[in-house]
């Protein structure tokens, strides 16, 4: 019996070290882009980008997301040194980080999604699992003076 114990709480980890690194990994499907790939104009960038990640799609138009343009590196550190823990797992960036946060345009449906583009510095707020960051919260303003990366 003990065994058996022993053998399903290793399959129970398992199972959860697969789940972080699928939600890792749709973390960074869907807001990481570094380096930045290239367009005229963030407008044009965000219709590129959430088309490529699979965010615009034939039946569905995500209506907001960002898109951070750091090393993966640099953005896990929020999960440690870098960031400060805020509620719950969320954890806050100390540095600001260059983004791009794409809006979809008032009037726009599927499969016809047209966004608006935004540049800006500003700190994350992230949720980490494992060390590892899973979830995109929200922006917060760059404080004067901040480093940036």
């Amino acid at each position: 019996m003990m065994s058996f114990k022993g053998s399903a709480l290793l399959f129970l980890a398992a199972c959860l070290a697969v789940a972080g690194a699928e939600s890792y990994q749709k973390f960074l499907r869907q807001h990481v882009d570094f380096p930045t790939t290239e367009a005229p104009d963030p407008r044009s960038y965000c219709n590129l980008m959430m088309k490529r990640r699979d965010l615009a799609t034939s039946h569905h138009c995500k209506h907001l997301n960002t898109f951070v343009h750091a090393d993966t590196s640099k953005i896990q550190l929020v999960c440690g040194e870098g960031g400060v823990p805020t509620t719950g797992d969320l954890r806050e960036s100390n540095a600001s980080f260059p983004l791009t946060l794409c809006q979809l345009q008032k009037g726009s449906w599927a499969p016809d999604c047209s966004y608006k583009g935004t540049d800006n510095t500003e700190r994350i707020i992230i949720a980490c699992e494992g060390g590892y960051p899973v979830h995109l919260e929200t922006e917060v303003p760059a404080d004067v003076g901040q480093e940036d990366l």
